[in-house]
């Protein structure tokens, strides 16, 4: 059998004590945490207050200055255009060159139409390209390249290596480029362009000793010396080439040379050029 159960009231008084404790403990610990985060609550708020503040003075005073400092590169007391630099006018009087280019002294150099300006240069036919920069506070950069001649067509005209027709500016001596076997002399851009470009690449290479270049129908270049000279039959993107055959063939020739009206150096087909590059 199973005797009477005992309950002692002093255990239970105890238990009882110690809950009582702990829930005092666990109140006074949430009380710390809720003051903490109280605390901290009203620091963030104040760092947040003074950042805010700061970053609203930084951008009015950034904006109290860009507007100052537009107003000034506005001012032409402080702006004005007071001079032009101009680079690579070679043929071109650089005071033509600021006068082409429309800018007008005075003008703030935040108001002026640069895109403009570069346009009215680039109409010049002489002129291949150009860049306008302003220079702070007063001054602008004009740089050009322009156009080298390779050919004259005309006492007045000459011609450049892209074909572009360009008046006569000095004394600089140019083989007279004519064509034979086009209807009126006007030769396809397609047979103008090599010949032109070979002609430009004689030019840089200090070619110049050839008085006439003809283009033929075939798209071949004569060039000559002129009287007392043979004229000499070459392909354009070959002339290189046949200009290095034509020297091999006058040591071979020597006085000869002068007695043919003609050769042809688009091929190695004669026997004196073949001896002179040491063929049978």
């Amino acid at each position: 059998m199973i005797g009477p159960s005992v309950l002692s009231g002093q255990s239970t008084t105890a238990q009882t004590r110690r809950q009582g404790t702990n829930a005092r403990m666990q109140e006074v610990t949430r009380q710390s945490q809720r003051a903490q985060d109280r605390t901290r609550l009203i620091s963030d708020a104040k760092s947040f207050s003074v950042k805010a503040v700061l970053a609203i003075l930084s951008v009015a005073v950034l904006a109290t200055g860009s507007f100052f400092a537009w107003k000034a590169a506005l001012d032409p007391r402080w702006t004005g255009l007071s001079a032009m630099e101009v680079r690579g006018a070679h043929r071109h009087d650089p005071r033509e060159i600021a006068r082409t280019s429309g800018l007008v002294f005075g003008t703030s150099l935040a108001q002026l139409d640069l895109p403009a300006a570069r346009a009215r240069l680039l109409a010049d036919p002489w002129i291949l390209d150009a860049r306008v920069v302003r220079r702070w506070p007063r001054r602008v950069r004009l740089e050009i390249v322009e156009r080298a001649p390779v050919a004259e067509l005309a006492p007045r005209l000459w011609i450049a290596a892209d074909g572009t027709i360009l008046s006569r500016r000095g004394d600089m001596v140019l083989p007279h480029l004519s064509s034979r076997g086009f209807p009126a002399g006007r030769i396809p851009a397609a047979v103008a362009a090599p010949v032109l470009a070979a002609l430009g690449a004689m030019e840089s290479q200090h070619r110049t000793e050839f008085a006439q270049a003809c283009v033929l129908r075939d798209g071949s270049m004569e060039l000559s010396r002129g009287s007392g000279s043979p004229r000499l039959l070459v392909r354009p993107e070959d002339w290189k080439r046949a200009l290095a055959r034509w020297g091999s063939l006058q040591r071979e020739l020597g006085d000869r040379a002068a007695l043919f009206s003609e050769i042809d150096l688009r091929h190695g087909s004669c026997a004196a050029l073949r001896r002179a590059e040491g063929g049978a």
